[in-house]
């Protein structure tokens, strides 16, 4: 009898799919160890089948990606992981023309954006990888409003910390679609500037300069990782598994930061670099800067 099937081990399943001329017999695989339960723990087959329709999106099989994915949501149910699934199922609605049917579903989401502080991501994500930044700012827009008569009305403790911490997310991810769409600062903006910044937790490096960082400073590589893709692929997996509403800073090191400290100038004061975007949509050229979408480059190296 085959071994049941770990989450990495599924995780390394689309891999190898995404690297592979034919995910086709990837994608059966992953279905099989769903339909035949061989699954390590039950509550991985809506992962199972997130990913083969992750895999079907990529060969632009609209029917297959659906089917895939709505069984994906009905395994989800009643885990933590439904609405994840349920906005990623409306986000697949809308690219492959069933537009009804993907905004019901994201209108049964929105109440979520002032009860959950996730639901900031997950349903605007699916807004916004189908071009509908606008209605996204706009959710986002009403939904801080309720989330700060919350705050007002809520008494001290852990409801009143929660309803805090959802409007703070709600502040920041508006802050990133209106700047996005090039929208004038107002003073929730302003706020929500402040909230994120702060110095980096990481610096990401492209390729030419962090060849040329560890080649003077070998010990570096105990930090920034050995080679390139050790680089991209730590920054990947920590920003994969970080709280979305608390994401780590990331910055894009610059050729002026690159320059001080290669002269170990301590007195140099560099202007920051930009902050990383991410995540990029899995079409989208990927963060690193490889020309690669990002479903086929770091997308994948964050979770080997």
């Amino acid at each position: 009898m085959a071994p049941a099937l770990t989450e990495d081990d599924l995780t390394g399943i689309s891999s190898d799919a995404i690297a592979s001329d034919d995910p086709r017999p990837y994608i059966d695989q992953l279905v099989a160890a769903v339909d035949e339960d061989r699954l390590a723990e039950p509550d991985l087959a809506s992962y199972a089948l997130g990913l083969a329709a992750d895999l079907a999106e990529g060969l632009h099989d609209g029917d297959l990606a659906l089917s895939l994915s709505a069984r994906s949501v009905s395994a989800a149910r009643g885990s933590s992981d439904e609405n994840w699934t349920r906005a990623r199922h409306a986000e697949l609605l809308l690219q492959f023309g069933r537009e009804d049917e993907g905004m019901r579903e994201l209108h049964a989401l929105r109440p979520q954006l002032t009860r959950d502080e996730m639901a900031s991501v997950y349903v605007t994500e699916a807004l916004l990888e189908n071009d509908r930044a606008e209605l996204a700012e706009e959710w986002l827009t009403a939904a801080l409003v309720t989330a700060v008569q919350i705050v007002e009305r809520a008494e001290p403790g852990p409801p009143s910390d929660e309803a805090r911490e959802i409007e703070s997310a709600l502040a920041v991810r508006r802050f990133h679609v209106r700047r996005d769409l090039g929208l004038p600062y107002d003073e929730a903006d302003a706020v929500a500037e402040q909230m994120d910044d702060n110095g980096p937790d990481y610096i990401y490096w492209p390729q030419t300069a962090f060849d040329r960082l560890l080649q003077a400073q070998p010990d570096a590589a105990e930090e920034l990782g050995a080679t390139w893709d050790e680089h991209r692929a730590m920054i990947e997996r920590d920003l994969q598994e970080s709280d979305p509403t608390d994401l780590p800073f990331v910055e894009v090191g610059t050729p002026d930061l690159l320059a001080a400290l290669l002269a170990d100038d301590e007195d140099a004061a560099p202007a920051p670099g930009p902050e990383l975007e991410w995540p990029p949509g899995r079409n989208d050229p990927c963060w690193c800067g490889s020309g690669a979408k990002y479903k086929k480059c770091c997308l994948p190296r964050g979770r080997a």
